[in-house]
């Protein structure tokens, strides 16, 4: 027996090991939507040996959470179990709205004739995952998954709005004064609004996405094809603001680094992109928008703009706003022209105000990333609008410096139209 006894010592804390790990997994992974990759078995419990309750053909969709690298545990209408991880592909979903007059009809598969899932309103933000043949959409909204007719969807047209709530808006995940809170937008935060819906805004600020009260959002209006060299200084007591701008990109290197350190401090800008960079780095466009950053046109051939016809600074602008258009689905919101020359005969052709700056960094002279600071601290001010430029490195290897400077002189970082405001 005491022979035995290591033997069963070592056994229990292997059990209690692999019990401990498939808890702390299940209790810790969050739920996504995969596909099937091919037809599997589902269990009762993460393991080939339990029993078999069912089967999900390839190109299934369901919605699964990680137990641990080898087991997944996955629900597809009334089917709940456990799948080999090896079996399911991640995949990614695309925001649309729902169109049909009166709402549409959430099936459990893509056929008119099954069951009933539920309704989702007209003017709803949806998730569609992927498709069916017949014209399905796979979809989510919310915690319901499921098919509609594709027919009854189509891309949303965001606006800039901005939050205008002391307390900040409350996001819920469903238009609905019970639904689920994923936390709050912070006052003052511009937001892309996609949809309303019985007094709900769908919105997005950076990876904050969801709805809030439409009432708690107000407009953000500015002059058309005003020219800008400086923002509007905050009230008394408030907390003083500049305006990070970055030109020429995107670049396929130095923007990322930008974007991590932005991040890295909470920091928002602006970032004025020209055409053939944005056409060659579309994804670094989608992640610069997708961080809740600000776009702006910046020609495309980066020309002066003084120096040539209204036709052909008209195809300057367009060139580009409609390459930004192609990464992301939405149009610059403002301009800045190459050197800053402008006159009223550009301008007449441009409906986006035009951003110029209060602090030439000069960064693209003398690249040298200590003096980019110097030239900062020589001139900043509550509402300064900051030129630097995201395709060289040294301006990467500045900006930390720039950034932590700034927070300790009480500044708190905004995109150019926040800092218009």
């Amino acid at each position: 027996m005491k022979k035995l006894l290591p033997y069963a010592i070592i056994l229990t804390f292997f059990i209690s090991f692999v019990f401990v790990d498939y808890a702390s997994a299940n209790a810790e992974g969050t739920s996504v939507i995969q596909s099937v990759a091919k037809d599997t078995a589902v269990y009762v419990e993460p393991s080939v040996e339990s029993a078999e309750i069912g089967q999900i053909t390839k190109g299934s969709y369901v919605t699964a959470t990680p137990v641990n690298k080898k087991w997944t545990r996955i629900k597809v209408q009334q089917l709940e179990g456990y799948v080999e991880t090896a079996a399911l592909v991640s995949i990614t979903s695309e925001k649309y709205l729902v169109t049909q007059k009166g709402g549409t009809t959430l099936f459990t598969y893509p056929s008119p004739n099954a069951q009933k899932a539920g309704l989702l309103n007209e003017n709803s933000i949806i998730f569609v995952y992927g498709s069916a043949p017949g014209g399905w959409s796979f979809v989510q909204y919310g915690h319901q998954t499921g098919y509609v007719a594709t027919n009854s969807l189509k891309k949303p047209v965001a606006t800039k709005k901005r939050v205008n709530a002391a307390n900040g808006a409350v996001l819920r995940l469903t238009a609905s004064p019970s639904g689920e809170v994923l936390g709050t937008i912070a006052n003052k935060t511009v937001v892309q609004q996609y949809t309303t819906l019985v007094g709900w805004a769908y919105v997005e600020a950076g990876e904050q996405k969801g709805y809030v009260k439409a009432s708690e959002l107000v407009n953000i209006q500015i002059p058309g094809n005003k020219v800008y060299n400086k923002g509007v200084p905050v009230a008394k007591g408030e907390k003083k603001r500049v305006a990070l701008t970055f030109d020429d990109g995107p670049d396929a290197k130095v923007t990322p680094q930008v974007l991590a350190t932005l991040k890295k401090y909470d920091a928002k800008a602006t970032f004025f992109m020209v055409g053939p960079n944005a056409t060659k780095n579309s994804a670094v466009v989608k992640k610069v928008y997708e961080a809740g950053h600000e776009i702006g046109n910046h020609t495309w051939n980066h020309p002066k703009l003084t120096s040539l016809s209204t036709a052909n600074v008209k195809q300057e602008v367009d060139r580009t706003s409609n390459a930004i258009y192609a990464s992301i689905g939405q149009y610059p919101t403002v301009f800045r022209p190459p050197y800053g020359a402008t006159n009223d005969k550009v301008r007449s052709v441009i409906t986006m105000p035009s951003i110029l700056w209060s602090i030439d960094t000069l960064d693209w002279k003398h690249r040298n990333a200590d003096k980019i600071l110097a030239y900062v601290k020589a001139s900043v001010k509550d509402g300064s609008i900051i030129l630097m430029h995201d395709i060289h490195q040294t301006t990467a290897n500045g900006l930390e410096n720039v950034i932590l400077y700034l927070q300790k002189q009480g500044y708190e970082f905004v995109t150019v139209s926040e800092i218009l405001q």
